[in-house]
């Protein structure tokens, strides 16, 4: 009788923790595909396999479960991009590791791109309420900040260049292509958020922000090559 007292708090933890799971799972869809203000309760309820009621219970209001849901995902795109060593690469290098690694969450987590875009509907609102991005964010930024100015004193990156402008300029160009890619198709004749043009757009993107940010001497030129060739010319 003992054993099965102590046994049943552990079980409720963990029936705890897998139906939180299952409700931010489940929001993240609901939101991704209908944003903050179309979201539903009893979809995501539906979808969880849980009780409205047991959603109130966690969570007091739906702007209350979408703060969840964003910092959830927020800490586990920071926690991704600050797994690679950037410290032992060149710095070139550890740049485009890092764009590539924004690039390729994008890939595997297509719900980023939805609360990207709802997001912006709301002025990045939500954004200083997520706690976890608030304290790793900026530990991932200065060790990226360090070793671009570390490449800008041995004359890799170009000088007079801010380190958060250039991040955030590439961070855009990276992922602009799942946030904004269907608009922009219908300025330009390729459609480069299209499945069959993913790889194209991250070596192009990447190679550009590079390109942009490298101090070439005389002896040295932008890799226009590379430049020409990474997108296909209609």
């Amino acid at each position: 009788m003992e054993e099965a007292a102590s046994a049943n708090p552990r079980k409720r933890r963990k029936s705890k923790r897998e139906g939180l799971k299952h409700i931010l799972a489940a929001a993240t869809e609901e939101f991704c595909r209908a944003g903050l203000a179309g979201a539903k309760l009893d979809v995501i309820a539906l979808e969880a396999g849980v009780s409205k009621q047991l959603i109130h219970h966690y969570f007091r209001t739906k702007a209350d479960l979408y703060v969840a849901v964003m910092e959830d995902v927020s800490a586990m795109a920071i926690q991704e991009l600050s797994l690679p060593d950037y410290e032992a690469l060149p710095p070139q290098e550890a740049v485009r590791v890092f764009l590539c690694g924004v690039f390729d969450l994008f890939v595997r987590w297509p719900f980023l791109a939805g609360l990207f875009n709802d997001q912006s509907l709301y002025g990045g609102e939500h954004i200083p309420e997520c706690r976890e991005l608030k304290r790793r964010s900026p530990q991932l930024m200065a060790r990226l900040s360090d070793i671009f100015r570390a490449g800008q004193e041995a004359g890799t990156f170009r000088s007079g260049l801010d380190a958060d402008a250039v991040f955030a300029v590439t961070i855009l160009a990276m992922i602009g292509n799942f946030t904004g890619g269907k608009i922009i198709a219908g300025f330009v004749p390729v459609d480069y958020s299209a499945p069959g043009n993913l790889e194209l757009w991250r070596t192009f993107a990447a190679d550009f922000a590079l390109n942009a940010i490298t101090q070439y001497t005389n002896n040295m030129s932008p890799d226009k090559s590379t430049l020409r060739s990474a997108l296909p010319i209609q």
